[in-house]
């Protein structure tokens, strides 16, 4: 294997071609309920052969590929395949029923297809069969259809529609190799690299098209984006520490969070990363027990939902070092339950979107000088300026509010008026408005034009405030503001009030629909185990730390949380189960 000088360095096939070469007998990636353990020599072959299958299909730059499975290693091959043709990979969630699925199908339209046989109670390839029987029957005559449609088990029902998935791999084998190095030499950081799908709580899921520089660690001057150059001897003394530590991450791959993990193996350190096919609390303890993982990466509701499984005592957690949460904020009372839960050295806190990208990120060092490995690590991350986030332990105790971290030197953060739109100054509240060049428009202008201004802003949704050292505080989401009587209600400060009850584990307080008040504020917890707490109790309890009208009139006790399949919790879900009469529901008058 030579190195390929003449490729771009910030691209995936010359950082996965450099990985394969230079540390080709390393784990990259583990799905242990799989027993799969790819190397990085590995899974450079499996890409080879998947990329060059897709030369011989006649895939084309810019063509996407869209891939319909639970998380295994095929998947991120699939992926970095795709990578290497200048093709754009379109993961799809894998709880998407027929009608999601024929969505993401007539908006991306790719022109091929790699799906499993069947997750979260849905069998990809009858919903497929449907839904190419539909599209004979529509004059769009099968425009959005993949011409080509792989499945991993050969035995599947319907082998005549589908292709099994070693004959894309047999393709590959075919092809020339250098077709397949000119499409690598051909890419550009800044192409178009992945279309990744918002959770669509307000509507159906928005696409959001995604470039290789925008997960990178870049600076901007005027619109041009520059890719920091690395210091060659601190990534060799990375990756020497580095290759000891097993990384878990409890994000899917059709996550933001969760793709841009693959860049911390690929690019900034020689690191296994351990994952899971789909997020289950026991799945994940037991991995991390077995692997021996150093860092846990998720939301703060994964991992709260593994602290508070009833079996967690059964699983030895020793190895972990320290946590790093995505995705949504974590607020001081969370923490405080997962810290008594696990004896940590460190943990991340970080702000982004897949509109937006990553926006800001803070690291939390608490007894760096009882571990050797992690005072190693804290010195090193030092010294490659990966620290600029470093946050006091004092600073979470101190704010009720979740710390989303130090906003990105590469990005511009505005807390807007909510009335006016217009900037306001340090630690006024308002609406966060985001400005860079990770920001993506949606693919379908039609979606965006209420999110985002003519002069690049990106109107996030999220409510927060900046202090004058640029770190970012999220207090809310806007749209579930609670309007009573004309009253606007934060969620967020009822939920940190439950919080910080001693028998509540699990808080989310929501608005529901009152013909008086317009909305009446509703509180749904999850008690602590063996708990008998009664809702007068409830009330009594947190009555002097709230104004009258922000006291919940209804609370709804319900077993577990369920969370999206981005790991969030799901609130869509709750207030359905709410509405419907589900769970037990007290009223106060």
């Amino acid at each position: 294997m030579k190195k390929k000088t003449d490729w771009d360095s910030h691209t995936i096939p010359y950082m996965l071609n450099k990985r394969a070469m230079e540390n080709g007998h390393d784990t990259a990636y583990s799905f242990p309920a799989l027993s799969q353990h790819y190397t990085w020599k590995m899974i450079w072959e499996e890409t080879r052969m998947l990329a060059k299958g897709f030369l011989k299909l006649g895939v084309q730059r810019g063509d996407a590929i869209a891939i319909l499975m639970p998380g295994r290693a095929e998947m991120i091959a699939a992926m970095f395949a795709a990578a290497c043709v200048g093709a754009i990979t379109v993961p799809i969630n894998t709880y998407s029923k027929k009608l999601e699925l024929q969505h993401f199908l007539k908006d991306a339209k790719p022109v091929v297809l790699i799906m499993g046989i069947e997750a979260q109670q849905n069998h990809y390839p009858s919903m497929m069969k449907e839904i190419m029987e539909d599209g004979m029957r529509e004059e769009s005559n099968e425009e959005y259809l993949p011409k080509h449609i792989f499945v991993l088990d050969e035995g599947v029902d319907g082998i005549g529609l589908f292709q099994p998935y070693l004959d894309l791999r047999a393709l590959g084998k075919a092809e020339d190799e250098i077709a397949f190095e000119n499409t690598c030499r051909a890419n550009s950081p800044q192409d178009p690299l992945i279309l990744l799908y918002t959770s669509g709580t307000l509507g159906l899921p928005k696409g959001v098209l995604r470039s290789t520089a925008s997960f990178l660690i870049t600076n901007t001057a005027d619109s041009n984006v520059t890719l920091r150059p690395q210091n060659t001897l601190l990534m060799s003394l990375s990756d020497k520490l580095t290759r000891y530590f097993s990384v878990m991450s409890l994000l899917p791959l059709y996550h933001l969070g969760g793709f841009a993990t693959l860049f911390t193996s690929l690019k900034a350190c020689n690191i296994r990363i351990v994952m899971l096919s789909h997020f289950n609390p026991l799945s994940a303890l037991a991995a991390v027990e077995k692997e021996k993982c150093k860092v846990l990466i998720g939301t703060p509701y994964m991992v709260q939902q593994m602290m508070l499984s009833p079996r967690r005592k059964d699983y030895n957690l020793n190895t972990l070092l320290g946590v790093a949460f995505t995705s949504a904020a974590v607020n001081n009372t969370i923490l405080k339950k997962i810290m008594k839960s696990l004896n940590l050295y460190f943990f991340m806190v970080s702000y982004g979107s897949s509109e937006a990208g990553a926006v800001a990120n803070g690291t939390c060092f608490i007894n760096r000088r009882n571990n050797v490995m992690v005072l190693l690590l804290y010195k090193l991350l030092s010294r490659m300026n990966l620290l600029s986030g470093l946050i006091a332990y004092k600073e979470f105790e101190r704010d009720a509010y979740s710390i989303g971290g130090k906003v990105d030197k590469a990005v511009e953060v505005r807390i807007l008026n909510l009335e006016t739109g217009e900037a306001l100054p340090p630690h006024e509240h308002g609406e966060i408005a985001i400005r860079s060049h990770r920001v993506m428009r949606y693919t379908n202008e039609a979606y965006d034009r209420a999110s985002m201004t003519e002069d690049g802003w990106y109107k996030s949704g999220d409510l927060g405030f900046l202090d004058n050292q640029r770190q970012l505080t999220i207090t809310g989401r806007l749209h579930l503001i609670i309007s009573r009587g004309g009253e606007k209600i934060s969620p967020l400060e009822i939920e940190n009030v439950l919080l910080r009850h001693q028998d509540i584990d699990e808080a989310l307080v929501i608005g529901v629909p009152d013909e008086l008040y317009g909305e009446q504020v509703c509180a749904c917890v999850v008690t602590r185990q063996g708990a008998s707490l009664t809702s007068d109790k409830l009330r009594i309890d947190i009555a002097p730390h709230l104004s009258a009208f922000k006291l919940p009139r209804y609370i709804v006790f319900l077993p577990v949380f369920p969370l999206s399949p981005t790991g969030k919790i799901s609130v869509a879900e709750i207030k359905a189960m709410v509405l419907n009469g589900k769970g037990e529901l007290r009223k106060h008058a």
